[in-house]
């Protein structure tokens, strides 16, 4: 047993436990999308505490078509905005990444809004994950060019699940300039989809020290999945979104994520990570 606990202690991965109760300490504030053809009413998110709408702007080289009037109603309602890029591993960084930017930056001069900062993210997960070294190297092509360093989204696997070994020897190889960008940008969780209990855990790089954002619900084969049975953890907004098409249990809902921190830590790191297209170069 103490040799599997001082294994568990020099992996570059560790695991974190959340139950409800830590999970009320944190911000419930943030909202995330992708294209679904449904209605979101901002100002009904907003009443319900949501202050960051995060919104995919494109994956791989293809931009999303809900994206533009999202990021124009989310802004009239006075919500802090995020455009996130689905990253593709058979692509080239540099082209995805310019299409991302060029497609947020385009639809920003379109929409009048290029003097409103916004946080970008780099969504790397599941099949199409880019390495942690190559994800740093696309951290640094955004902060060139916006000047901010953008948020990470990625699924990080369970000590025993079929990619926990590759990703160890990923983060075991890392420069110190690439702990260094990574921990600078933050880290985003998504786990939800376990059956329902009082607790969930899920796995963070030791590099990055802690988690920025915890996606704690969104959905699987067509139905929500939250990790806790408490209703303020379903993912239900009611009025403030309806879904088209998809059955009935997922017409009010989204996915929700938490930020660890005060609201003081919050607005800073949005400061911090957010920029305007006006001041791109």
């Amino acid at each position: 047993m103490a040799v599997v606990l001082g294994l568990a202690a020099c992996s570059p991965i560790k695991t974190v436990t959340m139950s409800p109760h830590s999970a009320r300490n944190c911000l419930n504030n943030t909202v995330d999308f992708g294209h679904d053809g449904g209605v979101v009413r901002p100002d009904a998110l907003r009443a319900m505490g949501v202050e960051l709408m995060i919104h995919r702007a494109t994956a791989g080289g293809h931009a999303d078509v809900d994206y533009a009037r999202r990021e124009r109603v989310a802004r009239a309602a006075g919500l802090k905005w995020g455009a996130y890029h689905y990253m593709k591993k058979r692509m080239s960084l540099e082209g995805q990444l310019g299409q991302f930017m060029n497609t947020v930056a385009a639809t920003a001069r379109r929409n009048g809004t290029t003097a409103y900062p916004l946080i970008l993210v780099l969504d790397n997960e599941g099949a199409d994950r880019v390495s942690w070294s190559e994800l740093a190297r696309a951290a640094r092509i955004v902060q060139s060019r916006t000047g901010a360093w953008p948020l990470l989204y990625c699924s990080v696997p369970l000590r025993g699940m079929a990619t926990f070994d590759q990703q160890c020897r990923e983060l075991e190889s890392l420069t110190a300039d690439d702990r260094r960008v990574l921990r600078t940008c933050g880290l985003w969780i998504p786990r939800y989809g376990e059956q329902p209990g009082t607790h969930v855990h899920f796995s963070v790089p030791r590099v990055f020290g802690s988690w920025t954002f915890w996606q704690y619900c969104g959905d699987i084969g067509g139905r929500p999945k939250s990790p806790f049975f408490d209703p303020e953890f379903s993912g239900n907004v009611g009025a403030g979104f309806t879904r088209s098409g998809g059955g009935s249990s997922l017409r009010h809902f989204c996915d929700r994520s938490v930020f660890r921190g005060s609201h003081a830590a919050f607005e800073r790191f949005c400061h911090e990570h957010a920029s305007a297209v006006l001041l791109w170069r």
